[in-house]
């Protein structure tokens, strides 16, 4: 039995039923994000004209050090929780099961490790940016600038598969172009983070997350109530009998094969300390707090909300799952791509209630700028501070430094929006984004665990080995990519003409995926090893590596220790930073821009 295939991203003409009411609620939320960064904006300036204090930069990117806990957890809880994990998790949970609740669900570890080992370190900076560490750490402006650079790249990438992935899957529902929603998306989050700075971000974030919260509570009360879906037993009942939950299971300790239980616990935890522990997106929220105590209250505050909210938007695949069980989207030709099965579950579980699907789609708005917003205003501080501040210091007043900040988040909005036109050949969107960031996140945290726990690691050991780690996944990520020795990995459904009547013009119009001659978990064998290697262990790969290559380096290299930099070091945790600042000041001034590594 066959059945054409649907147009690439469109789901037949269901968004013409969609009540007005559903539009406005998508409406109001959007203007409720921008007219936040507007209140905010008004507000920091009258604060900066009214009082002697933070400077405009300082209130801009850092919120004057000032931002309240609450307002500040709730932008940390949202910011890695973009749109793609409200769309791409429950896909994944439907074609594969749930071993990708794990992979997130650990990145509570993660937050830990931040809070009781990176954070007491980087908070003696008392820095607008993180990448400043290595000034401190090895005095070299090259690490600097290097680890700026793939920390740009990765966001930049970030985001622009952040900003494509829910406007596919929206316009297919709302009837508007993709490409509208792409500028709508990009347009919006840069007006308002430009003009409010963390701010607004911090306080647009909080709404979010709460839009976050009332929609996938919304969709999971509304789906377990669906006759369709049958209650919480079936749900579970069928997540067991179709083998979803038996794939949480896999012990293998291989690291060529599709995940693991051991895959997620370790190399999740890395790319999780790469979000919460060593990226420019959460410390800059650290560092707007008044201390370090509070700080480390709002990761402790977040544990909990972050746990739940992974594993509710998890167990919609499996309410996915019970739904279209017996009558699967993607056998039928309702839908081409798995990342559209969330959201028209959504739309018809919810359609009937105005305004509920509005609210859901608004929720995934939320997730989306939630995470470009973060996401541009840290840019602007990483490129300002590693490239420009150096050149303009003192010759530019703070109005004009506050200025520039503000044209670089729209430069950074403009290429984010400009790329996501260009997202659309790269695949399914959390494959993408596993690969991706898996793969720049092991070395990104593995160069910090050398400088951190390697007091004798020097500029030379540390730059060959981030150099050499991260072409050597480079390599691995696009042998990956061009192979896809796991295109033929899903787990079946009990797609029938009995489950389908009723619920698709023809119920004999379906056709059964079937599956490959080998196992599937395990990659296509005539790819090559490299290829197969899991995509949710890059981050574990790519930290080995660097490491690897690091520490022998530094006890062939016997490079000299600087002075200075041992309170920036484990030993030295708990040791005052020393009265040098202007020592180091001093040698910003004079290094030359174009330092090599020594």
């Amino acid at each position: 039995m066959s059945a054409p295939v649907a147009a690439s991203g469109h789901i037949d003409d269901g968004y013409r039923q969609l009540s007005w009411l559903d539009y406005a609620v998508f409406a109001f939320s959007l203007s409720l994000s921008v007219g936040t960064g507007v209140y905010h904006a008004i507000k920091s300036r009258l604060i900066v004209r009214g009082r002697g204090g933070p400077s405009a930069k300082d209130e801009y990117l850092i919120g004057g050090r000032k931002m309240p806990a609450l307002p500040v957890a709730l932008s940390l809880l949202t910011t890695f929780l973009s749109g793609i994990l409200m769309l791409g998790v429950p896909a994944e949970v439907f074609q594969r099961g749930p071993q990708v609740w794990l992979n997130f669900a650990i990145g509570v570890s993660s937050s830990i490790f931040t809070a009781i080992i990176f954070l007491p370190i980087f908070h003696k900076m008392q820095s607008t940016c993180l990448h400043e560490y290595f000034i401190h750490r090895y005095r070299s402006v090259l690490i600097r600038r290097l680890f700026s650079g793939l920390f740009f790249l990765m966001t930049v990438v970030y985001m622009s598969v952040v900003i494509y992935a829910p406007a596919v899957a929206l316009s297919a529902v709302f009837g508007v172009s993709k490409w509208h929603l792409i500028l709508i998306f990009g347009s919006c989050t840069t007006l308002y983070t430009c003009i409010g700075g963390l701010k607004a971000v911090v306080w647009t974030d909080s709404l979010q997350a709460c839009l976050m919260y009332g929609g996938v509570s919304a969709l999971i009360y509304k789906g377990l109530n669906h006759p369709r879906v049958g209650g919480l037993d079936r749900v579970l009942r069928i997540a067991s009998e179709s083998g979803r939950l038996g794939e949480m299971w896999r012990w293998d300790v291989g690291i060529a094969q599709y995940n693991s239980i051991w895959i997620n616990l370790i190399s999740g935890t890395i790319t999780w300390l790469a979000a919460f522990g060593v990226n420019q997106l959460a410390i800059q929220r650290y560092v707007s707090l008044p201390d370090l105590k509070t700080a480390q209250g709002i990761i402790y505050y977040t544990l909990l909300p972050f746990f739940v909210l992974c594993s509710i938007v998890a167990f919609v695949g499996l309410l996915v799952l019970a739904y279209f069980h017996e009558c699967n989207p993607l056998e039928t030709g309702q839908i081409a791509e798995t990342d559209h099965i969330t959201i028209l579950f959504a739309r018809d579980v919810l359609q009937p209630t105005p305004g509920l699907f509005g609210l859901y789609v608004s929720c995934i708005m939320s997730a989306t700028l939630s995470t470009l917003s973060s996401g541009m205003n840290s840019m602007a501080a990483a490129i300002y501070e590693d490239f420009l501040k150096q050149k303009l210091d003192g010759k530019i007043t703070d109005t004009q430094a506050t200025q520039i900040n503000k044209l670089i988040v729209v430069l950074c909005g403009l290429l984010s929006t400009i790329l996501a036109f260009a997202a659309e050949p790269l695949g399914g969107i959390l494959r993408v984004c596993i690969s991706v960031m898996g793969a720049m996140s092991g070395p990104m945290v593995a160069i910090f665990v050398l400088a951190i726990f390697f007091p004798a690691s020097g500029v030379l050991s540390c730059g060959i080995s981030f150099v050499l780690s991260n072409l050597a996944m480079a390599v691995i990520c696009l042998s990956n990519y061009l192979e896809d020795p796991y295109k033929d990995l899903f787990l079946h459904t009990n797609t029938s003409v009995t489950g389908c009547t009723g619920q698709i013009p023809d119920p004999r119009g379906f056709t059964i995926r079937q599956s490959p001659a080998f196992d599937a978990h395990y990659g296509d064998p005539n790819t090559l090893w490299i290829s197969r290697i899991s995509t949710y262990g890059y981050s574990l790969v790519g930290f080995v590596l660097m490491l690897a290559i690091a520490i022998p380096l530094t006890y062939i290299l016997k490079e000299k220790e600087l002075k200075n930099t041992r309170h920036l070091t484990w030993p030295g945790r708990n040791d005052p930073t020393p009265a040098s600042e202007h020592e180091l000041d001093h040698f910003l001034k004079e290094i030359p821009s174009t330092s090599t590594l020594n």
